[in-house]
Parts: C-alpha cells; sequence; structure tokens
C-alpha cells in the first residue's frame, strides 16, 4: 500500500498533509477545503500539465457534472493567495488544456 508523505516541501512553500496547512514563508496561509486539495494536487504533479477535465475528476468527484469554470476559480484564488505571500512558485495557464504547477 502507498503512503503519502506528511509534508510536501518546495523551499518557502510547504504543506503539511496532517494538520492541513500550507505555510509561505513559515507563514500560515488558509485555504478552504477545495483549495487545500487543488494546491496538494498541484504540489504532487509538479511540471505536468493537468487538464481541467482531469482536476475535476481527481481533486473533486469522478462522478461531479459542474461547469470546468469551477477550476478555474479555485486556481484564481490560489494565485491571489500565493502573490499576496510574494510567492514566486507560479500556477501557468496552459492555454485551451488546463494548468501546470512549476515551483
Amino acid at each position: 500500500m502507498y503512503k503519502k508523505k506528511n509534508y510536501l516541501d518546495f523551499g518557502i512553500l510547504k504543506m503539511d498533509r496532517s494538520s492541513r496547512m500550507l505555510f509561505i514563508s513559515n507563514k500560515k496561509v488558509f485555504l478552504r477545503n477545495k483549495e487545500f486539495n487543488l494546491m496538494e494536487y498541484f504540489m504532487e504533479n509538479v511540471d505536468i500539465v493537468l487538464s481541467r477535465t482531469r482536476i475535476l475528476e481527481d481533486v473533486w468527484d469522478r462522478n461531479i457534472c459542474c461547469p470546468t469554470n469551477t477550476v478555474d476559480v479555485h486556481v484564481s484564488k490560489l494565485r491571489q493567495k500565493l502573490s499576496t505571500h510574494n510567492c514566486n512558485l507560479s500556477i501557468e495557464t496552459v492555454h485551451c488544456i488546463g494548468y501546470k504547477f512549476s515551483p
């Protein structure tokens, strides 16, 4: 059985899965439940282009029937939170496909 690490670390960006906390430069960043799950998904899939559909299926629910702009809204909120803390890590838009997280 595969066991996930409790911590994901990208320099100034750190995620503690056990407490469901995200830290940027050791400052706690408040994330809502889906924002946390989405950020965790990006951190697990570094430099991989992820389609909106794949994100919806993996982060939300395989049987979800909501518009793909749901992903866009959550990505926008994550970007705002990263930029508020002067985080130089980015969630890039891949035109007509989806997103890629590049630390």
